[in-house]
């Protein structure tokens, strides 16, 4: 007898409440709004001067956090299983914070 496929998230057009019973899913949702939010005031400060380098930091930060929970959404979306929420949210953090070292170290000005 065949093992049954693990479950995986689908979402529909019509529920608002997919991520319930997955924390893991709802926390990379909020980090990621919240990222996206905080994006707006960051490029503004950025606009008024680009050489801040601590504005240049939380942007490079920000940017990454958002691709990143982006693109594990998108891998979701594609039908990864749902058991996968937490390791993509983990992994999307600890890769975000890897690129944020090695750019930030490589200064190319």
């Amino acid at each position: 007898m065949a093992e049954p496929a693990p479950p995986v998230l689908r979402r529909g057009f019509t529920s608002r409440d997919a991520w319930r019973g997955r924390r893991a899913g709802l926390w990379a949702w909020l980090v990621q709004r919240g990222a996206a939010v905080l994006l707006l005031g960051v490029i503004a400060l950025h606009l008024r001067d680009p050489f801040v380098r601590p504005v240049q930091a939380v942007l490079l930060a920000l940017v990454l956090l958002h691709g990143l929970l982006g693109a594990r959404a998108m891998l979701l979306d594609l039908g990864l299983p749902v058991r996968l929420h937490r390791a993509l949210f983990a992994g999307a953090l600890v890769l975000g914070a890897v690129l944020f070292v090695l750019i930030w170290r490589w200064r190319w000005y």
